[in-house]
């Protein structure tokens, strides 16, 4: 008899969520990337005229000073800049980080789904 549906039902969350961060972060870091350094390059991305670090914060789900310490290597590496007025911008370069690095992690993703037998298309619909 199951007791505690919900907490299982977490467990199982934090579960897979942990184990695909870690094959998908795995197949990431051939190309220097952790998921959040994908993630954060493609927010950044997603706004060509740039992202104030409180609007990068807030759609990270971080505090500023993290954003500033988590967007320094990237910027290091030239995949951010900052502009004059202190937007983060991607550059030509971060642009084609994106796209290698989406592809990888697709297929990380696609095999970790498959190995455990889970429809991507049913998890769509949580959000």
């Amino acid at each position: 008899m199951n007791s505690a549906p919900n907490l299982d039902a977490a467990l199982t969350v934090a579960w897979a969520k942990s184990a695909l961060d870690t094959a998908v972060g795995a197949a990431l870091a051939r190309v220097g990337l952790s998921l959040d350094d994908l993630r954060r390059l493609r927010i950044v991305g997603a706004h060509p005229q740039g992202l104030t670090r409180e609007d990068l914060a807030e759609a990270m789900g971080e505090a500023r000073s993290q954003t500033i310490r988590s967007s320094g290597p990237l910027v290091k590496l030239g995949w951010l800049s900052r502009a004059e007025s202190g937007e983060f911008v991607l550059t030509d370069s971060g642009h084609h980080l994106i796209d290698q690095a989406e592809g990888i992690a697709e297929k990380a993703a696609a095999r970790w789904f498959t190995a455990n037998g889970i429809d991507p298309a049913t998890l769509t619909r949580i959000r």
